[in-house]
């Protein structure tokens, strides 16, 4: 649900600098003139299509939402294309007030592939009327099945539609196929969130506070919300400015009433439904308030309708955007639906090359180029072709330190195992036997500077930027970290790691937090940041298997609900269990693995407690000591 997405379009191609964005009839034209050779007069062609009608098209509820519907140059009718419908939170087209605006590149690239491309306001935003009700609320989802049923009734449709999108577009997109509408037959969400609560905006129970602020202005001003505009105030100036809004509006649709009709569906936006609101109200994840809860817009909560659609899904995700990557393998190991998912090294996009042993790029032509024609052989063969899911289940997967891709149609991996690393005295982590050392204890005090700075995994899912952490050893010294000796040999990490930690609180802990991070230490003494885990101490009770739901199973069973939590006592040991993201990463030999643990990541999450003091003991050795789980694969 990037923010960074306004100025982007929605599945997954780069706008400028590219041959496939081409309009042929262009090109065939320009030929002609070349050569001196007259072109054919217009009259003297057969009738054809619209290439752009900026339209509206009615709900059954009668909410009108505004599409623009690009066809083929040339399109003859009864044209029978295949489609490709993006349904977008951030305006389906930007436009300079009073001015038609130009076409989309994301369009002329599906276009020049022989698809037809609509993309639709949803309702409550842009042009389109009505009022969001919640944020990925039902009846915004259920839009797309409505498109998908008017689209297949137009003369020039083949029948088929595949939805698709990059983050807000990709969660609408993944949605829809919990629809059951049979004119979708294939889904690519990119870079998407499976799960908005876990996965992105209260990852372990803690809300990415810092990271929001930006986001809600930005909605603010994109509805309208109490008169918010570009001009309101100096804050608005500058996020308008940096995001590219400064003067614009959405596309109205075709015809003189279009300016008016734009005008009327705007002021109904005013009383949205505004997610950062409900992400700071809604504290448990069985938060509901009307139409608003934490359930609705999780695909987690409709894998029996996602599996009883059986549309085949082609994903993508960065190991370091937010929780995506974690949300890819919930849905493979919790949905039986035709797959083909890719993990990568990416920022949320996949704009950008995120992999914490190189410096941080914009992604090539060629690597874009790799990446979008993957959603269309997909559709090619889904959507183009009618082909019916083959049951076919994959994760190409890319592992850090290595760079080196991987594919498999099992998680865990073939050859996984579980390998502990216990907490020792003096900072130490070695593998060995429960209770092979002596008991102790080491003490950690929460510090409200030492974070994981401006570009980490949590930022660029609200903004598109890139993902850089840079040597974390320094930050580290003002952290309790616990260290191995170099390793002997190559060990390679794929997967669900765990941190069980024995924790006694202090001072301010009842209302408390803490954070773990996985690192590489090479020789030299360079710290790489890998990934991490987060808990909110009051969610800390741990349920059991049974009632862990198939999307969880590689996540520790926790409910997040209010009636679960409770503070956290003080002075008596407790078992605190830590999910890490999943991660791929080599450990070379002679390089260390390192545990960081902390109370506080100022840079993207709420303080807990909110003064900033809390105090801990974290226990070591002994029965009960800490214990880092990693899944290491064999061979």
């Amino acid at each position: 649900m990037s923010r960074g997405m306004i100025g982007r379009r929605t599945t997954g191609r780069r706008t400028t600098g590219r041959g496939i964005l081409r309009r042929p009839l262009a090109a065939a034209l320009a030929a002609l003139a070349l050569l001196g050779l007259p072109a054919v007069p217009a009259a003297a062609t057969a009738p054809t299509e619209p290439h752009l009608q900026s339209r509206y098209v009615t709900m059954p509820d009668g909410v009108r939402l505004a599409v623009d519907v690009y066809l083929p140059p040339g399109t003859k009718p009864g044209a029978k294309l295949p489609t490709v419908l993006v349904t977008q939170r951030y305006w389906r087209a930007r436009v300079l007030a009073g001015q038609p605006g130009g076409a989309s590149g994301e369009a002329e690239a599906w276009n020049a592939k022989g698809y037809a491309y609509l993309v639709a306001d949803l309702r409550g935003t842009g042009a389109s009327f009505g009022t969001l009700t919640a944020e990925l609320g039902a009846d915004a989802i259920a839009d797309s099945g409505s498109l998908g049923d008017w689209i297949a009734a137009q003369p020039w449709s083949n029948g088929r539609v595949g939805t698709t999108g990059i983050s807000y577009g990709g969660d609408t997109a993944m949605l829809a196929t919990a629809l059951g509408n049979h004119h979708i037959t294939a889904a690519a969400p990119l870079s998407y969130d499976f799960d908005p609560y876990e996965d992105l905006v209260r990852p372990g129970g803690l809300l990415i506070e810092p990271r929001l602020a930006p986001y809600a202005l930005l909605l603010r001003i994109l509805d309208q919300t109490g008169g918010t505009t570009c001009e309101t105030s100096e804050q608005t100036r500058q996020l308008c400015a940096q995001l590219g809004l400064t003067g614009l509006t959405p596309r109205p649709v075709d015809g003189p009433d279009g300016p008016a009709l734009l005008a009327a569906a705007r002021a109904e936006h005013a009383n949205n439904a505004n997610l950062v609101d409900m992400a700071r109200t809604g504290a448990f994840r069985d938060y509901r308030n009307g139409p608003q809860s934490w359930t609705v817009g999780s695909v987690g909560e409709k894998t029996d309708a996602v599996e009883d659609g059986g549309v085949p899904v082609l994903t993508r995700a960065g190991w370091l955007d937010a929780g995506t990557a974690n949300g890819v393998l919930s849905q493979f190991t919790g949905l039986s639906d035709t797959q083909d998912d890719w993990i990568g090294p990416w920022n949320h996009g996949a704009g950008w090359l995120a992999d914490p042993f190189q410096p941080a790029r914009p992604l090539t032509r060629a690597e874009h180029e790799q990446n979008d024609q993957r959603v269309v052989d997909f559709f090619d063969r889904y959507v183009r072709d009618g082909a019916r899911p083959d049951g076919a289940r994959q994760v190409h997967y890319y592992t850090f330190n290595e760079g080196v891709w991987r594919t498999t149609n099992r998680w865990p991996v073939p050859g996984t195992r579980t390998r502990p690393f216990r907490l020792g005295a003096g900072n130490t982590l070695a593998t060995g036997r429960s209770g092979a050392t002596p008991a102790g204890s080491d003490p950690l005090r929460l510090d409200p500077t030492a974070g994981t700075g401006p570009l980490d995994r949590w930022n660029t899912n609200l903004t598109g930027e890139e993902v850089s952490y840079p040597d974390r050893a320094g930050v580290d010294a003002r952290l309790l970290g616990y260290t191995t000796a170099p390793l002997t040999e190559d060990t390679r990490v794929t997967g669900n790691g765990k941190v069980t930690l024995d924790v006694t609180g202090l001072a301010g802990s009842a209302n408390g937090a803490l954070h773990v991070y996985l690192e590489d230490v090479t020789p030299d003494g360079r710290v790489s940041y890998l990934t991490e885990g987060q808990l909110a101490l009051a969610d800390r009770a741990v349920a059991d298997r049974d009632d862990n739901p198939d999307w969880r199973r590689l996540r520790t069973p926790r409910s997040y609900a209010a009636g679960d939590a409770e503070p956290f006592p003080q002075g008596r040991p407790q078992q605190v269990v830590i999910d890490l993201q999943p991660v791929s990463v080599l450990f070379k030999a002679g390089e260390r693995i390192r545990l960081t643990v902390a109370a506080a990541n100022p840079d993207s999450f709420q303080l807990l407690p909110a003064d900033g003091r809390a105090e801990y003991r974290i226990g070591y050795g002994g029965e009960h000591g800490s214990v880092l789980e990693l899944p290491v694969v064999q061979g």
